[in-house]
């Protein structure tokens, strides 16, 4: 069996153990960033009397990482959640490495027709805040690549209410430069008001 020969950047990294200390304690800081997050979240105004599904916030939330989504590391933290065979009520952030930070609002089931003829009506508003729309047909892909997303502002009012209903599902999302690390709580609560405060009409 023939055995690929390393090249000579491979060769050097594997000699320099520091780069993989650099990212242990990067990836920890961000489990700690969200470990911050859902605290922040659960004190936010909104949170107190929107309708959530049976259960949902008493879910808690749920802080995962892998190493390779699109061969890169990532976390997630999912609150509040729901999930279930039918229904899925989520809201989520994520970290993916080299890339951004984003936030998502997942709705599918009888929860998105509940709430689809809201958003239909809220373009404007999610236009006005760089909201985008997921329009594939996977509703595990958080790439903000590869067409599956589409900036809201970028469509037509009846074009957006089209995808509300049309889709099996919503996904609302934002992506967040890793820059702004210092200020992603408040960015992230903020947009996550927003979104509640829309379907609840305040």
């Amino acid at each position: 069996m023939k055995i690929s020969s390393l090249t000579p950047e491979e060769q050097e990294l594997i000699n320099n153990a520091s780069w993989i200390y650099l990212k242990n304690s990067a990836l920890q800081k961000v489990m700690e960033l969200f470990g911050a997050l859902q605290p922040a979240l659960e004190a936010d105004p909104v949170t107190a009397y929107f309708p959530f599904p049976e259960g949902c916030l008493e879910k808690g939330g749920k802080i995962s990482r892998g190493e390779r989504y699109k061969e890169l590391p990532y976390a997630i933290l999912d609150y509040p959640r729901y999930f279930s065979r039918e229904d899925i009520f989520a809201f989520r952030t994520m970290f993916w490495w080299g890339h951004y930070f984003s936030a998502t609002l997942h709705l599918s089931g009888g929860i998105k027709d509940r709430y689809s003829e809201i958003l239909a009506g809220a373009w404007s508003i999610l236009a006005t805040h760089q909201f985008q729309i997921y329009v594939q047909n996977n509703p595990w892909e958080h790439d903000f690549g590869n067409g599956n997303y589409k900036l809201i502002s970028a469509m037509q009012a009846q074009e957006f209410a089209h995808l509300i209903y049309q889709l099996p599902f919503i996904k609302l999302a934002k992506p967040y430069k890793l820059a702004l690390w210092e200020k992603i709580i408040p960015e992230v609560v903020m947009d996550y008001a927003l979104l509640l405060q829309i379907l609840v009409n305040k």
